[in-house]
């Protein structure tokens, strides 16, 4: 038996041993995964703590922050010693003499735990917290918290306390967005984290416990109590005196939140180089790299684009209306872009109105409509042409397939159902006529015109371009506000041609630049056609005397250039224009195509009705866009020298006689003479031979013979004829088309001449005297009369 006994008990104790050698081979093993699987922090001074990404206006202001974390680092030299003690008062008040583990205060806070019967103090120090936000998960796990203590010892071992701190002061979250002491000073106090007084400080040090809960902007009173517990902690441990802890727990409170409205003010323009930024550099590096980011956004000008458009919309002269489909239920839209040509920098930029994301600057194809014409135009200069070269405005049909039937006719027509005859292309282009803008395009040729178009920066032309329509802006995709802008500052700069930038600049954390965007010019033009389009742009605006032009509402009244583009169903109405320093486009129209005819309403919103009850409706065109673009650019020069566009050496005025072009004879009226513009080289030298000497013959109209004196006055009209071909001609000398009645298309002759309508060669031999005896016997008796004369 006792032979049993002493088996057992030797069984006993090797089980015991068993036992501690698992243990201990268990512990080793716990002690060796923990440390494998724990992140290496011995170059945690070189990491890329997670800091906000600053981005700057033009003039240096802060438009809004990127971040994933909004967190500006700051060294420890510049985090006032007032806050440095508070935390530590507060968080940690051995922080000084332990090794990342506070032995007394864990078993402190298991003592207060277990007399409360329930969780009331935590244990870890500022290290631990270090090691825990930076570095680790927040799994609530126990071999998580046997790291997190590993790793704080690891911290302690190679870091200094300084070093610590100043990890520890730009990691904690503080409420709200704020990551760090220095983005919460500017979120609470809008002050630098240097420039805040002790009982800011103390409020901040108060937050890392419980951020939301202890905010002054959701409970001052909280923040208040816990800002003064933090100050009696500084007073119980000598970082402050008692004069100090009255003064502090006695300051009022003020809140100033940092300005960083700017983004809402910019929203289309921070997501566009959001974008850019992403693009570039990824998402990491965009929203936690501590990015600066220097930006061409003139915040003085976007305000006044802001202000233009609200009061357009506001005050009834644009409505608003809310629709089902569409990128916003809010519309009609608009875009509006302005740029620097010189530069390239983007100044100003609306991508639309409403909350969504949808850039309508660089992301909406639209028809461009007659704000094409200019390249159509530009390319006839380039050919050899003039602002006083003809163009024929008068009816001619064009054999297309439309609606899938073959050889249908199709006939350009003008905006106001007139035809204008021989029109000088500086008039063409100011009165935007589109029967000019298709017979140029089809003189100068549509592969010419796409080339120089491409050339200037519009790159969305597709092969189903290829057509006339192109002069009228009928484009397969369209076009963006971006790329209009573009083009038109070709015109602007003399034929440079300058790529759009919105980022001039990007630093990392560190100061150094990681992207530079140089301006990058390019002669795409001949600086002499560029001028003579200005010219004729300069017309488009114009209010007279010679003519009026179609975006006359865009006047500014110092040197603009522009052009105004409305589709055939008012889906899309332009005004892109441009002064020496500024390109400007504007754009209208809704998400959904959709002719732009609304309702009318007055100030109160109430429906305004003719004489007959019937609602009156307004249709949104070209007009409305021009507004816009002139209200807002006044706004934007009028504290601006004035500028003349400069004029090449090689452009020369000539007189012409505008209904040919040529140079004018003596017979050519004073109105048809004009001075006119064109390339040294390329200016008439040939005297016209279209006016000729006239003179006045009376027809009657019901035979369109020669009247007699029986024709009866109200049948008579007076007609100016050539007196050496006999061809009737206008006011102003013009020959006069026959038009043929049907197609009410000039008439030609078989080798494609125009026939002209020609005085009559015979007498009207339908009108006689009324009573023919009569008139016999007064010829007799005015014979004898005649005789005795003679006597």
């Amino acid at each position: 038996m006792s032979k049993d006994r002493q088996k057992i008990k030797q069984l006993i104790i090797i089980l015991i041993i068993l036992a501690m050698a698992v243990g201990m081979g268990a512990t080793i093993g716990g002690v060796t995964w923990i440390i494998k699987r724990s992140p290496d922090i011995s170059d945690y001074g070189q990491w890329q703590t997670s800091e906000s990404s600053v981005v700057y206006a033009s003039n240096g202001e802060v438009l809004t922050k990127l971040y994933k974390e909004d967190r500006i680092y700051v060294p420890i030299k510049k985090i006032p010693k007032n806050l440095q003690d508070a935390i530590v008062a507060i968080e940690d008040e051995r922080f000084y003499q332990h090794y990342g583990i506070d032995i007394r205060g864990i078993l402190r806070a298991i003592w207060v735990d277990i007399k409360a019967m329930a969780k009331v103090e935590g244990a870890s120090t500022i290290t631990q917290q270090l090691a825990k936000n930076a570095l680790l998960t927040h799994e609530k796990l126990f071999s998580r918290k046997l790291q997190e203590m590993y790793i704080a010892m690891q911290f302690e071992r190679m870091y200094t306390k300084k070093e610590i701190l100043e990890f520890y002061l730009n990691e904690i979250f503080l409420g709200h967005s704020a990551y760090g002491v220095q983005s919460a000073a500017k979120f609470y106090f809008n002050k630098d984290v240097e420039e805040l007084t002790l009982a800011e400080s103390a409020l901040i040090a108060g937050l890392p416990k419980a951020p939301n809960s202890y905010s002054p902007y959701r409970n001052i009173e909280k923040a208040r109590k816990r800002r003064n517990l933090v100050l009696s902690k500084m007073l119980e441990q000598g970082y402050i005196t008692q004069r100090e802890y009255k003064e502090a727990i006695t300051e009022e409170i003020k809140l100033e939140r940092a300005e960083e409205n700017n983004a809402e003010i910019a929203p289309y323009f921070v997501e566009y180089i959001r974008k850019e930024l992403l693009d570039k550099f990824g998402a990491k590096q965009v929203y936690t790299g501590g990015l600066k980011i220097y930006t061409t956004l003139d915040l003085d000008m976007q305000k006044k684009a802001q202000e233009t458009v609200d009061n357009a919309f506001e005050t009834n002269y644009l409505p608003t209306i809310v629709r089902e489909k569409g990128q916003s239920k809010t519309q009609p839209q608009i875009a509006l872009l302005t740029i620097d040509p010189h530069t390239g920098y983007i100044k100003a930029m609306i991508g639309g109105r409403g909350d969504d994301k949808f850039n309508r600057t660089t992301q909406a194809y639209r028809q461009p409509g007659s704000a094409f014409k200019p390249f159509v135009y530009a390319t006839a200069i380039k050919q050899g042409a003039g602002t006083g070269t003809v163009v024929d405005d008068t009816p001619k049909g064009y054999k297309t397939t439309l609606n899938g039937d073959e050889d249908e006719l199709w006939i350009p027509r003008n905006y106001d159902g007139e035809y204008h005859g021989p029109t000088t292309l500086r008039i063409a282009l100011a009165k935007s006529l589109n029967v000019s803008a298709v017979k140029l395009l089809e003189r100068v040729g549509i592969n010419n015109t796409i080339s120089v178009a491409k050339s200037l920066g519009i790159r969305n032309l597709v092969p189903e371009d290829r057509n006339l329509s192109l002069a009228l802006g009928g484009l397969t995709k369209g076009l963006t506000p971006l790329e209009m802008a573009t083009a038109y500052g070709v015109f602007a700069t003399g034929g440079i041609k300058t790529d759009p930038i919105a980022i001039t600049k990007v630093e990392d954390n560190n100061g150094n630049i990681i992207l530079s965007n140089e301006v990058h010019r390019n002669i795409v033009l001949d600086e002499s056609v560029a001028y003579l389009v200005t010219d004729m742009l300069k017309s488009a605006i114009s209010r007279g005397p010679l003519v009026w032009g179609t975006g006359w509402r865009a006047y500014l009244g110092r040197p603009a250039a522009g052009k105004t583009g409305t589709t055939s169903d008012y889906t899309d109405a332009w005004f892109v224009g441009y002064t020496p320093d500024l390109v400007t486009s504007v754009w209208l129209g809704e998400d959904s195509p959709t002719r732009m005819e609304y309702q009318m309403k007055d100030k109160e919103g109430n429906l305004i009705k003719d004489g007959t009850g019937k609602v009156k409706t307004n249709i949104v065109s070209s007009g409305e866009a021009s507004k816009i673009w002139g209200d807002y650019m006044k706004k934007v020069v009028e504290n601006r020298p004035v500028k003349e566009f400069k004029r090449p050496n090689n452009i020369i005025a000539k007189e012409i006689c505008i209904e040919d072009g040529l140079l004018p004879n003596q017979y050519c009226p004073i109105v048809t003479r004009r001075e006119e513009l064109f390339i040294e080289g390329t200016e008439p030298t040939e005297v016209g031979t279209l006016h000729k000497a006239t003179a006045e013959i009376k027809i009657d109209k019901s035979t369109g013979l020669i009247a007699t004196d029986y024709c009866p006055p109200e049948e008579i009209v007076t007609k100016t004829y050539q007196v050496e071909t006999g061809i009737i001609v206008d006011g102003t000398g013009v020959p006069i088309k026959k038009i043929d009645p049907e197609t009410k298309l000039p008439l030609t002759d078989e080798e494609g001449n125009y026939i002209f309508e020609t005085i009559p060669t015979k007498e009207c031999d339908i009108h006689a005297p009324a009573n023919p005896a009569e008139e016999i016997k007064d010829k007799i008796f005015d014979f004898f009369n005649l005789l005795r004369g003679r006597e």
